[in-house]
């Protein structure tokens, strides 16, 4: 029977303090004080300064001079590079995996797009990332490039969790479509057409961001 376990301490304070970013309760730029915060929550400060510096990895918290911290600012050109660099990178380690992809691989990344794809729902955004690393480690298994690797991992890290502040919620189903193009070319033995399948979307998506762009104001979340 599968079971969850209760949450640490940094664990809940880290799922509170994310979703209170995520949905603006604690808007970008709001600076983040572990005394502070311990008192609100009516926690001692270790398991605060523990979820603060997991949430500083995720990139929802931003690290500052004379140690302070603030939650992180988002510019719609911050986001729009980070997408153009997550498309390169995957689109780099899909060139590379080509010969390489044998009938359980095809299968996996098949299973793990239709994974992302019900999980890539406006409310669902976390576990769709979660599910959108998988995507991410099949196609780093298959280029197998430990420096690109070491890369898309950097990558992942600060655009997954960043790209969630980012109010893209009408651009959500174009990954869905374009992972699925993705996965049925490849299936078909279509390389070189999977590849540029993934290269056009993502040169898509980031134009769409710009068409989306009015300044390089910060990004404020929207209730999801």
């Amino acid at each position: 029977m599968a079971f969850e376990l209760p949450l640490s301490r940094k664990d809940a304070v880290v799922q509170r303090l994310r979703g209170e970013m995520l949905s603006g309760e604690l808007a970008p730029g709001a600076p983040v004080k572990d005394a502070e915060l311990a008192a609100r929550l009516g926690l001692s400060v270790t398991p605060v300064r523990e979820a603060i510096t997991q949430l500083i990895s995720e990139g929802f918290i931003e690290a500052l001079p004379n140690k302070r911290r603030r939650v992180a600012v988002l510019t719609q050109k911050q986001a729009i590079d980070l997408m153009d660099v997550l498309g390169a990178v995957l689109v780099a380690g899909l060139e590379r995996a080509e010969g390489r992809l044998d009938r359980e691989w095809l299968d996996g990344f098949a299973a793990a797009v239709r994974a992302f794809q019900a999980e890539l729902k406006p409310d669902m955004l976390q576990r769709s990332g979660e599910a959108f690393r998988r995507i991410a480690e099949l196609i780093c298994d298959a280029a197998d490039n430990d420096e690109l690797r070491a890369v898309t991992d950097h990558v992942l890290l600060r655009s997954l969790n960043r790209i969630q502040l980012y109010p893209s919620n009408h651009l959500l189903p174009l990954w869905g479509e374009a992972f699925g193009d993705t996965a049925g070319l490849l299936d078909g033995g279509d390389h070189a057409a999977a590849v540029q399948r993934l290269r056009s979307f993502f040169s898509d998506l980031v134009a769409a961001m710009h068409r989306d762009r009015s300044d390089d104001a910060v990004v404020a979340p929207r209730p999801h």
